[in-house]
């Protein structure tokens, strides 16, 4: 098996490269003490806490059009939508980052939403009117699907560092919006909202390490002294040879 390829043929990039893996364990931590800290305080109640109440009056969206623009902007963490962003994300992270990227976009995503909705919504059992709040199961939805789509953005060579870095500053962007007009229609609490942006940070990122980890193994070995994904040496191919002058292939050769 020879060394991994994008579509271009080139040599596959990891999604989380290597410099940025040790950030990957320190920021999941801190976005699990983010969810620990707010679901003990929180767990159990359907009030407003003083948090809650200073962020959420800073940004009303009651009437008018940054109430028609919030629950637009709030829309895009249902179900409808948030399955058309999934499917357009799968397909763009197959045609840049091929085998890798299709595996985070539907892995990552996925994992946090279920860890939002079937496992800590049930625990901590925080309300708003008859519904279960914390962590915002939109804001996860979303935010979940942007790291992912981040992630593969960051690492495809096909896009300039310039391009790259305002697609991503765009989709954080995005999240931000959505988080703001989750609060100011009502729809959940800040806390909910940050709780949310906790547990993205703490699953999506290390996913993206794992199928690293997977597609690595898999890109390992058949050509002696070939590359993994991951860069390094290739074998001497015969356009290396084709150029060189006669003398110079026979030594190669022998």
């Amino acid at each position: 098996m020879g060394a991994a390829q994008d579509v271009r043929g080139r040599p596959a990039v990891p999604l989380v490269p290597m410099p940025w893996r040790r950030l990957v364990l320190p920021v999941g931590l801190f976005g699990v003490l983010v969810v620990v800290v707010f679901a003990r305080r929180y767990a159990g109640t359907a009030h407003t806490g003083r948090i809650d109440g200073t962020l959420a009056a800073l940004v009303p969206m009651r009437h008018g059009v940054l109430a028609v623009v919030g629950e637009a902007m709030a829309d895009l963490g249902d179900p409808v939508p948030v399955a058309v962003l999934m499917a357009v994300l799968a397909a763009v992270a197959w045609r840049w980052r091929r085998g890798r990227g299709l595996a985070v976009a539907v892995v990552a995503p996925g994992a946090a939403m279920i860890t939002t909705s079937l496992v800590l919504k049930p625990i901590v059992a925080r309300t708003r009117g008859d519904e279960l709040a914390f962590p915002s199961g939109h804001t996860t939805a979303v935010a979940s699907i942007v790291v992912t789509a981040a992630i593969v953005v960051l690492g495809t060579p096909a896009l300039t560092a310039r391009v790259r870095g305002v697609v991503v500053a765009g989709l954080g962007v995005l999240v931000v919006v959505v988080g703001v007009c989750l609060v100011g229609r009502g729809i959940h609490y800040p806390t909910d909202v940050l709780g949310a942006l906790g547990v993205v940070v703490a699953v999506v990122p290390p996913i993206a390490v794992v199928v690293d980890a997977f597609a690595d193994l898999g890109d390992d070995g058949g050509v002696p002294g070939g590359t993994s994904g991951s860069g390094g040496p290739r074998p001497v191919g015969a356009e290396e040879l084709v150029g060189e002058a006669p003398t110079d292939n026979f030594r190669a050769a022998s």
